[in-house]
């Protein structure tokens, strides 16, 4: 039952980050110049994995093993800790990011 409900905090945390950079994303005058619009774009697509992670770490944790949740709410901080810099300056996500389209074969 701890695990459930570590993970439904931790969500409803998510999910608060999620809707401050939804209405920072459709609010660019609440922005300082220097701040780019893409940032609050890909920040929501960090608080929706956060969000989905935490609720499957919580039915995971409560239904099957308490374990297996705890082993996702450790690997959830190092996740942040890794893409705090934005999602797309890891450098495996922004070379997907920058890939070219396959040469078509005709």
């Amino acid at each position: 039952m701890a695990v459930a409900f570590y993970a439904l905090v931790r969500a409803l945390l998510c999910a608060s980050w999620l809707a401050l950079f939804h209405h920072l994303a459709r609010r660019s005058d609440l922005l300082r110049d220097e701040v780019s619009e893409r940032h609050f774009p890909t920040e929501r697509v960090r608080a929706l994995i956060g969000v989905v992670l935490y609720v499957a770490a919580g039915l995971i944790g409560y239904l099957v093993v308490p374990l297996a949740g705890l082993v996702i709410f450790v690997v959830l901080p190092v996740f942040y800790a890794v893409t705090s810099a934005g999602l797309y300056q890891v450098p495996l996500t922004r070379r997907i990011a920058h890939r070219r389209p396959p040469a078509s074969g005709s």
